[in-house]
C-alpha cells in the first residue's frame, strides 16, 4: 500500500476520533446547559471538559481533512502530539482510576493509536507536504 492510501486511512481514523469527541462533547455540553450555566464548581468543570472534548474533536477533523489526507508533516505532529496528550491524560486521570467505563474509555485512545501508526507509515513511505 502506498503513502497516499496510508495517509487516507490515517485521515479517516482521525476523523472518526474527531466525530467521537465532537459528538460526545456537544451532547454533554447541551445536556449540561439544559438548566442554565451550572453553579456548582464540579458541574462547571465537567462542562468545561466536554467543551474541550468538542473543540479537540473539531480540530482533529479539520487537521485530518486539510493536512493528514495530503501527508502533511505539520498535520502529522498536530494530530499525533495534541490528540496523544489529550488521550494519555484522559487514560491516566479518568480511565485508569475507574471514573469511566474502561472499554468505552479505551476506544478513543485505540483509534488515535491506529491512526498515528498509519500516519507514521505514510510519512515514511512517500512524498510529504509541509
Amino acid at each position: 500500500m502506498g503513502a497516499r492510501r496510508w495517509a487516507a486511512v490515517a485521515a479517516a481514523l482521525y476523523v472518526v476520533w474527531g466525530l467521537l469527541h465532537l459528538g460526545l462533547g456537544v451532547s454533554m455540553v447541551v445536556d449540561g446547559l439544559g438548566d442554565g450555566v451550572p453553579e456548582a464548581e464540579q458541574a462547571a468543570e465537567s462542562l468545561m471538559f466536554f467543551l474541550c472534548a468538542a473543540v479537540f474533536g473539531g480540530q482533529a477533523i479539520f487537521v485530518a481533512l486539510a493536512m493528514n489526507r495530503v501527508n502533511s508533516r505539520i498535520g502529522y505532529y498536530l494530530n499525533t502530539v495534541v490528540l496523544g496528550v489529550v488521550d494519555i491524560a484522559f487514560l491516566l486521570v479518568l480511565a485508569l482510576p475507574g471514573h469511566v467505563d474502561p472499554v468505552g474509555g479505551a476506544s478513543g485512545p485505540a483509534i488515535w493509536l491506529v491512526a498515528t501508526v498509519c500516519a507514521t507509515v505514510a510519512l515514511r513511505r512517500g512524498p510529504v507536504s509541509t
